[in-house]
């Protein structure tokens, strides 16, 4: 099997409500969304979205990684070898982890579908659905109050509280909306990059007694000494996302004991093959799995879900999809109840609308 047209698009996919973190506030996603034709009649569909204030990296720049350097690395190579094909696109450029990630789903959506095989099961997945939790953005404490009871009653059972409001509420957000949502609902919180160390550990203890079950990444990424402090003295268990990008960070995080939780996500691991290795290497040290999200289109989404399935991970932190007001595209996975819902079709089972008013 040969590649015979790769295409690249950008779609932008408005959201529901603007998503705020301490880092960023985002009203829509732009999709660069990656078409990969074979000679053998199929294709695959993949997608990554642009988060500067982690991953550095730009619409127009993922869009360049792939024309430039992505696609040319596939064209005339036997797609046959899988395994040489992945490592393909890792060995094409340094960096660039959103754009590889990209063509790397297109590929593995491509491989199902030739193997006439949904996603979930081509990655080992068993189950049909997976849990997910929803993020309540970060906001007044009134308002968190009010979409976390609405997000309770659409059906979701697990919140994500972003915090690291730098105005002293932060215990009063995740307070208030224990109160309001009751014993029942599943408490995360995520300074993204907030806290010092001093203020993880007094967090810690301030939040413990509301039920909150971890910390997400509360130091700046390159602060691996002072997670590995915040995590032998905290209260509270310690998830590390942005520290983490690959073997290296990884093997870093476990040298120094950083964290009891790992959160992978596609756009800074380079995609499902490098998202997959992080995984089974987190799992044999011992640590929790979470598989996450930026805000992303439904391929990039969909193809993280399918890894959280087969990797049966404690926690996922997949509801991007759930806020896209137009998806802009048909098929694929379906939220129902705080689940995403895998379709029992090849591949991803996804395919674009209006793919002409984004051509590049």
């Amino acid at each position: 099997m040969r590649l015979i047209e790769g295409m690249v698009h950008v779609a932008r996919l408005p959201l529901v409500t603007p998503f705020r973190t301490s880092l960023r506030e985002v009203t829509a996603v732009d999709d660069v969304r990656v078409t990969l034709l074979a000679d053998s009649g199929h294709q695959g569909l993949g997608s990554a979205s642009p988060t500067a204030a982690i991953t550095g990296e730009t619409t127009a720049g993922i869009v360049a990684a792939i024309r430039e350097y992505l696609l040319p690395a596939l064209y005339g190579r036997d797609l046959d070898d899988r395994n040489a094909t992945y490592q393909a696109v890792q060995d094409a450029l340094q960096h660039n982890t959103s754009a590889k990630a990209a063509v790397d789903i297109a590929l593995h959506d491509l491989y199902a579908r030739f193997d006439d095989m949904p996603l979930v099961r081509q990655l080992g997945g068993k189950g049909t659905t997976v849990l997910t939790d929803a993020t309540v953005s970060l906001d007044t404490s009134e308002t968190m109050e009010r979409q976390a009871l609405s997000l309770v009653a659409q059906g979701f059972s697990q919140l994500k509280i972003k915090v690291g409001g730098r105005d002293g509420d932060d215990a009063v957000r995740v307070r208030r909306i224990r109160e309001a949502v009751g014993g029942h609902v599943r408490l995360w919180v995520d300074p993204n990059q907030a806290w010092s160390v001093r203020e993880t550990l007094d967090q810690a203890e301030a939040l413990g007694p509301y039920g909150v079950e971890f910390i997400e990444q509360p130091l700046p990424a390159n602060d691996m000494r002072g997670m590995a402090e915040v995590r032998s003295r905290s209260a509270l268990p310690i998830c590390a996302d942005e520290a983490v990008y690959g073997p290296l960070d990884l093997q870093r995080l476990l040298d120094l004991r950083a964290a009891d939780i790992l959160n992978v996500k596609l756009m800074k691991a380079g995609g499902l093959t490098r998202g997959a290795l992080l995984l089974a290497w987190a799992q044999a040290a011992g640590l929790h799995l979470m598989v996450g999200s930026m805000m992303e289109g439904p391929a990039s989404v969909s193809a993280a879900a399918a890894l959280a399935q087969a990797y049966q991970c404690h926690y996922v932190d997949l509801d991007a999809g759930y806020f896209l007001h137009e998806a802009k595209a048909q098929g694929g996975i379906r939220y129902e109840h705080g689940a995403i819902v895998f379709p029992d079709k090849p591949g991803l089972a996804l395919t674009w609308q209006g793919q002409e008013e984004g051509l590049v």
